[in-house]
């Protein structure tokens, strides 16, 4: 977040917002200094020249109280036109570069650009304002007595110091905080998505421990971070009061001397409070404005861009050689690989132990693993090897993802364009028996939270989006296993009947569909089997 980006956002109303400011200033400082005249009034005794200057302090003074929650209002529209534009640049970056676990995805999302809002867009404000009102008061103040003009430049000089003494501590606080928010949302996010697991083994106990430690954690950086500001406002805040009470003696001194009138006096001492008050809460801005650094430092290099790969290739693949290929996870064994071939359009059977890394495989061929040693050579149709656009492979997890919305929706991922497609892949996938039972049919909406598709239904669905998006190489990591083995048979000759190419991880399927694949890669204890 910059203060060129918040101005840009939209330049006519952000205009218009410094205008609405720097008329308020001028509002506060008439009424200031018009109410001199009315004290002077008062003090002649002159009744009807008393209410004349009241009735003219009343006018800017009124104008004041309209302007200010406009300006406010409109700047706050500013500031969140901003942060939408840095969600989804943000969110452009998560979906690109997929570089960060959800929990921190959300607090980037939600809680450091909550922390920029308040402790960087909106102290900008403050800062801007509050200059107006000491630029106009101090002239005011000029045309009082130039004696004041020197005694308070001295004053706001030292006090606009004095928050360098406490930006460093204010900083390493809000930052605090924020990783301790990460943290946080990180281990609900770790814990929570195990909670059947902890229920079945009765480890509540565990689950508080932890939520209670990082919770806990998050607290007392939060404690920290308000005992820290606080501190830093009592500091500015004593050299405020120290800045009103020298104008305020100078102008008893002026008076004394008969150089000023006491409504001049009166007048001197509350533009002292205005410039003093101004300058205090730029003195809090710019503390809040550098605690932000490194929370934005962080943002801007993830809103920078998502550098597009130039070496991929927009060639489709062909052919996929693994070759000496090992893999290996931190802190677990090494996991090796027959040498193999998948050639377009061959529909391949992957089978095996438990923990001999079928579903690995899969990852290391879409690019998700690095090879520990070894190497996966994508080729194209002239047999050259080539760097691949990976996002061209279709890939189909153990675990459906379903999405807030309806079954139509989740089979073309809200490309509303193909619905066109659906009707006819639901019998291909052996989907249209199952959707004719839900009243809404396709429409259906998907609750997550009520589970009212089945295990099947879900990898029904599944296997529908994947026809609709008509990837020509498709891996599959168990696509079937909740579907029954009639509805299953359909499928997987469905499939094979394709010129897809195509990898399937499958158990337990009846002899005669395993026949249906041109190969069966059977790994056992990282050696090569194949019938």
């Amino acid at each position: 977040m910059n203060l060129s980006g918040l101005f840009k956002i939209n330049r006519k109303r952000a205009t218009f917002v410094l205008l609405l400011y720097f008329v308020y200033a001028i509002t506060g400082t008439i009424d200031f200094y018009l109410f001199q005249f009315a004290v002077n009034a008062l003090g002649a005794g002159n009744l009807s020249e008393y209410i004349k200057w009241q009735v003219f302090e009343f006018i800017p003074a009124f104008l004041g109280i309209i302007i200010l929650p406009l300006a406010t209002y409109l700047f706050n529209q500013q500031i969140q036109d901003y942060i939408d534009k840095l969600r989804s640049k943000m969110v452009s970056h998560f979906y690109a570069e997929n570089d960060l676990n959800v929990a921190q995805m959300q607090n980037n999302l939600q809680n450091n650009l909550d922390i920029l809002t308040i402790d960087y867009a909106l102290p900008w404000i403050d800062i801007v304002s509050n200059f107006l009102i000491i630029l106009l008061s101090v002239g005011a103040l000029f045309n009082l007595d130039w004696t004041f003009v020197l005694l308070t430049g001295i004053l706001v000089l030292i006090n606009l110091y004095l928050p360098k003494v406490m930006q460093k501590k204010t900083s390493q606080a809000s930052t605090q905080v924020a990783q301790n928010n990460g943290s946080f949302l990180t281990v609900i996010g770790d814990w929570i998505s195990g909670l059947n697991e902890l229920r079945r083994y009765h480890a509540v106990s565990i689950l508080n421990r932890e939520l209670a430690k990082y919770g806990e954690q998050l607290e007392k950086s939060k404690v920290h971070q308000t005992k820290t500001r606080t501190f830093s406002n009592t500091v500015n805040g004593f050299g405020n009061t120290i800045g009103q009470l020298s104008i305020a003696f100078l102008a008893g001194i002026l008076f004394l001397l008969g150089q000023i009138k006491i409504g001049t006096v009166l007048a001197a001492t509350s533009f002292a409070y205005s410039i003093f008050s101004a300058v205090s809460a730029i003195t809090v801005a710019m503390v809040k404005l550098k605690s932000t650094k490194t929370i934005n430092e962080n943002t801007q290099k993830i809103i920078a861009g998502v550098e597009k790969d130039k070496s991929s290739s927009a060639e489709l693949i062909s052919q996929i050689e693994v070759k000496n290929l090992v893999l290996k996870y931190d802190h677990s064994p090494e996991i090796a690989y027959p040498n193999f071939t998948i050639n377009k359009g061959e529909k391949i059977l992957l089978t095996g132990d438990s923990g001999t890394g079928k579903s690995t495989l899969l990852k290391a061929i879409l690019g998700e693993i690095k090879p520990y040693r070894g190497e996966i050579i994508y080729k194209n149709d002239a047999g050259d090897q080539i760097t691949p656009d990976l996002k061209q492979i279709g890939y189909l997890a153990q675990d459906p993802k379903l999405f807030p919305g309806t079954i139509a929706d989740n089979i073309v991922m809200f490309h509303h364009e193909l619905f066109t497609k659906v009707p006819q892949l639901l019998n291909k996938v052996q989907l249209e028996a199952d959707v004719m039972r839900f009243p809404a049919g396709v429409e259906t909406v998907v609750d997550l939270d009520q589970d009212n598709l089945s295990g099947g239904q879900r990898q029904k669905v599944i296997l529908a989006r994947e026809e609709v998006f008509d990837n020509n190489f498709v891996l599959m990591d168990e696509a079937t296993s909740a579907i029954d083995s009639k509805a299953t048979k359909k499928i997987i000759e469905y499939l094979v009947s394709t010129d897809k190419t195509i990898v399937l991880i499958a158990h337990n399927l009846q002899p005669e569909i395993q026949q249906l694949f041109d190969k069966n890669i059977y790994l056992v204890n990282n050696q090569e089997g194949k019938k």
